[in-house]
C-alpha cells in the first residue's frame, strides 16, 4: 500500500499571525542645544529577532532614516544620534544631543518585514511630534503684513525674537470675531506668527502688533480703496511694459545699424 511509505513526521505549530504595535512617546516643546529622549514601545511580535529602527518624517518631505537595529546591535552610534533596544521589556529609545531647528518633526520608529533585503517593508509607529525652540539670539523687530480676501483677514507677522507678543485686529465699525494667533519656529533660529480673524467685506482693518515695549500698526482699507490700489497697479505694470517694448525695439534697432 502506497501509506505505507510516509516517515514518523514531525510536529508543526502554526502561530497566529503578527499584530504589530509601535507607540512612539517624549515629543514636545525641546530647547534649542538640549537632549531629546524617546522611546518606542512595541507588542505583537517577535521583538528580540526582529529589525527596528527610527525615521523623521517632516510634513511636505520624505521620511528620513535615522537608525536601524538589528537582533545583533543593543546600540548603535551616528555623531549625534544614539539609538538602543532593551529586549527585557520590548522597548527601542533614540537620543539626539545638540538639538537645532532641523530636527523639529514627527518621529516614527519603523519594524522592518521581509527577507532582509531592500525589497523589505516597513510598518510605521503613529509617531510623535517633536518642536525645536530657537536658541537664544539678540532680538529682532519683526515685518508684519496684513493679507485679506473678502470676509478673511490674516496678520501676518515675520522673522522675530525672542517669542512673547501681543497681535491684534481691528475693524472699523465692529470686534473682529474668531481670532486666532499662532506662533511657529523658522529655519532662521527666529519665530514667525499669523493671526486670523473675520471681518466684513467693506470693513477697513488695523492689525497692531506689540513686541520689545514697541507697537507697529498696519492697516488695510476698504474694497473701495483696494480697488483703486489695484487700478494704480495695472496702470503702472502697463508702462512698465510699455517701457520694456521700447527697450527692445531700440536694441533690434541698434543691432541693425551695426550689423
Amino acid at each position: 500500500d502506497k501509506w505505507d511509505d510516509f516517515g514518523p513526521g514531525t510536529e508543526v505549530t502554526v502561530l497566529p499571525r503578527d499584530e504589530t504595535y509601535l507607540k512612539e512617546s517624549g515629543g514636545g516643546l525641546y530647547p534649542g542645544n538640549e537632549i531629546l529622549n524617546l522611546t518606542c514601545q512595541t507588542s505583537g511580535f517577535q521583538f528580540n529577532t526582529s529589525v527596528l529602527g527610527w525615521y523623521l518624517w517632516d510634513p511636505g518631505c520624505a521620511p528620513q532614516w535615522l537608525s536601524s537595529l538589528d537582533h545583533i546591535s543593543t546600540e548603535t552610534k551616528e555623531e549625534r544620534i544614539i539609538s538602543s533596544r532593551e529586549d527585557s521589556s520590548s522597548q527601542i529609545f533614540l537620543q539626539i544631543k545638540g538639538l537645532g531647528i532641523g530636527d523639529s518633526g514627527n518621529y516614527h520608529c519603523t519594524k522592518r518585514v521581509g527577507d532582509g533585503d531592500n525589497t523589505d517593508k516597513l510598518v510605521f509607529g503613529p509617531g510623535t511630534d517633536v518642536i525645536i525652540e530657537p536658541g537664544p539670539r539678540a532680538p529682532l523687530t519683526p515685518s508684519v503684513f496684513l493679507l485679506r480676501s473678502q470676509d478673511a483677514v490674516a496678520c501676518l507677522v515675520s522673522d522675530f525674537y525672542p517669542k512673547d507678543l501681543n497681535v491684534s485686529l481691528a475693524s472699523s465699525r465692529a470686534s473682529i470675531p474668531g481670532q486666532v494667533l499662532t506662533v511657529a519656529p523658522t529655519a532662521r533660529g527666529t519665530y514667525s506668527a499669523i493671526q486670523i480673524g473675520r471681518v466684513d467685506e467693506n470693513d477697513a482693518v488695523i492689525c497692531s502688533v506689540q513686541h520689545l515695549g514697541k507697537e507697529i500698526h498696519m492697516s488695510h482699507k476698504s474694497a473701495e480703496s483696494e480697488e483703486r490700489n489695484k487700478l494704480l497697479l495695472s496702470v503702472l505694470s502697463l508702462r512698465l511694459l510699455f517701457m520694456k517694448t521700447v527697450a527692445i525695439n531700440v536694441l533690434f534697432t541698434m543691432i541693425a545699424l551695426i550689423f
